[in-house]
């Protein structure tokens, strides 16, 4: 038996979540190793949506271009009923704010994990093939695991770190004795992708309200193919379905008024509605990710997506703390800010299962009727866009998120509101973006000294950053301001990049790359800082803190909980 000490972090599994865990593992200055027992990546199309925040994910990560230049973006969703449509979604007509994607992403699972793995081969990382994970046992300063190889060797690995990526049948979770909380719908599906010889647009999609049984036709990047998913009400979670191109046809041909005709099957399957999460997303040194800590049906796309955030919240976490920069509450919020996540998408996701697969006969009438007119509102359309696409996702609840904001009396909150009505650039501060939110993104002008196009660019990287804001009116001393700022950056291990956002155009200090003017108050406007106003922005693109004043003291005190001062000389 071979025993090896070798990375700062083992990633056992390499679909989304892994490949994205490991990646990030080394972008964060972690070592890392990533098995699988699977010979190579996928094959097949599985899962088929990247979504908005995702594709915002890679964006930092460094290859979002390679993802959506192998996919098809969506122009939009047509829900249906017998020969009557009941609404059309365009894509590009809903409001999506601040997305820099705003769309919904159609690639097969095997092309975004070849993207993923690609990119993780640039940062010099390698996917180890048919290496399965047989035990692992905890110790209080690292993790011992046993690797079967597919000679049958066996290595043992002395590991601070292990991240469990392994799927819906993870092996990870069963030895760390962690259970799946939730129920099983058992409703039954069966899918195909085939190529479509019909006369409608190649990039949208089709759901067609038949009472017997949904159906879901969702464009493919390969010129004509689509997959076909079909409810199959009258089947048990017992039987398994031959899947032919009869049988699709045959159900095309029953439950829509397409006149299609279908060829070239290639992938086919069969899955069951479950909707579960694990009883805990960590168990000391080992942390659960992606389908190995939530199980949910594919209703709107959201696993794989999930996952990939897993991920995202996880890393950068976990290398500040295995180098130090930071305590461990911060880890801690792993769990915190992902379990309710988890559990409030198996929610919206078994609800929205139970409302597509409905079998009786008033009930799928009313459904019909109710599809006909909300899908037909702004609002619901909207949820499409941002909410699908997972950008509205909060961790207000997590405990290394934190604001301070001056308290405001019952007649206070009514008059500021009243005055917000009458001129929205007012914004009362608590109307801005809270803590626990997805930073708002904006366009920056042209010609701002920054070079960047809109703020994401400034945010994209391992670092935090420090925004403060001068504020339209009693704005403090530019000095001040640089001050504070040179202090934060130079007090902590780990790395603060601070901004200055200014409303005055004298006050670039010969382009002093950490100020950016503001001077048609957009940026102001958007983050409700009509007074001077901080906010601190994590890693993920989450505001950790903010502050209604720009109280130094207050700033240090959050910091000092979370990250590790450097040592004074």
């Amino acid at each position: 038996m071979l025993t090896t000490t070798t990375p700062d972090v083992l990633i056992i599994g390499a679909g989304p979540a892994g490949l994205t865990a490991a990646a990030e593992a080394i972008r964060h200055g972690l070592t890392v190793r990533i098995i699988d027992q699977n010979e190579s990546r996928t094959l097949f199309s599985k899962a088929l949506v990247v979504h908005s925040r995702s594709l915002e994910i890679f964006q930092d990560m460094g290859f979002a271009d390679d993802v959506v230049n192998n996919g098809k973006k969506f122009r939009s969703l047509n829900i249906h009923t017998g020969n009557k449509e009941l609404s059309r979604i365009v894509f590009q007509e809903l409001n999506w704010k601040d997305a820099v994607f705003p769309y919904w992403l159609s690639i097969p699972q095997s092309e975004t994990e070849r993207c993923m793995e690609d990119h993780l081969s640039d940062l010099g990382g390698i996917v180890e093939r048919n290496t399965e994970l047989v035990d692992l046992e905890q110790f209080p300063d690292y993790v011992r695991v046993s690797l079967k190889h597919q000679d049958n060797s066996i290595e043992r690995v002395d590991v601070p770190w292990v991240v469990g990526c392994d799927g819906a049948r993870s092996k990870t979770r069963n030895l760390l004795g962690l259970e799946l909380e939730g129920k099983a719908d058992d409703e039954v599906f069966i899918l195909g992708d085939v190529i479509f010889d019909w006369d409608l647009p190649e990039d949208e999609g089709h759901n067609i309200l038949s009472t017997d049984g949904i159906v879901l036709i969702v464009p493919l990047p390969e010129k004509g193919r689509f997959r076909l998913i079909f409810h199959m009400p009258e089947l048990s979670v017992t039987e398994e379905p031959e899947i032919t191109l009869e049988l699709l046809q045959n159900l095309i041909n029953q439950r829509t008024a397409f006149n299609a005709q279908i060829s070239d099957l290639t992938w086919s399957s069969t899955f069951t509605s479950k909707h579960f999460v694990v009883s805990e997303h960590r168990q000391r040194r080992v942390f659960m990710a992606g389908d190995a800590a939530h199980i949910h049906s594919p209703v709107g796309g959201q696993g794989l997506n999930s996952g990939i955030q897993d991920a995202y919240n996880l890393m950068w976490k976990l290398a500040l703390l295995h180098h130090g920069q930071a305590l461990p509450e911060l880890l801690d919020s792993y769990t915190v800010e992902r379990h309710k996540t988890a559990q409030d998408l198996i929610t919206r996701v078994g609800t929205a299962t139970k409302i597509v697969t409905l079998k009786n006969a008033i009930g799928l009438q009313l459904r019909n009727q109710l599809a006909s007119i909300l899908l037909n509102t702004d609002k619901m359309q909207n949820r499409m866009g941002r909410d699908i696409a997972m950008l509205d996702i909060e961790y207000e609840n997590s405990p290394v998120v934190v604001q301070d904001l001056l308290s405001q009396s019952k007649v206070d909150q009514i008059l500021n509101k009243f005055k917000y009505v009458l001129d929205q650039k007012k914004h009362d501060f608590h109307q801005g973006p809270s803590a626990g939110m997805r930073v708002p993104n904006i366009m920056l002008p042209a010609n701002d000294s920054t070079q960047t196009s809109n703020l994401h660019d400034l945010y994209q990287g391992t670092h935090y950053t420090l925004m403060l804001f001068s504020g339209v009116t009693n704005a403090p001393d530019m000095d001040t301001l640089l001050e504070i700022s040179a202090t934060v950056q130079s007090q902590y291990q780990a790395s603060i990049q601070p901004y200055i956002i200014t409303v005055d155009p004298q006050s670039d200090l010969d382009g002093n790359q950490h100020i950016i003017v503001d001077a048609d108050k957009s940026i102001h406007e958007l983050y409700a800082a009509w007074q001077s106003c901080l906010y601190l922005i994590r890693p993920d693109k989450y505001i950790a803190y903010r502050s209604q004043t720009i109280n130094q003291k207050q700033l240090t005190a959050y910091l000092d909980r979370i990250l590790v001062r450097k040592v004074a000389n």
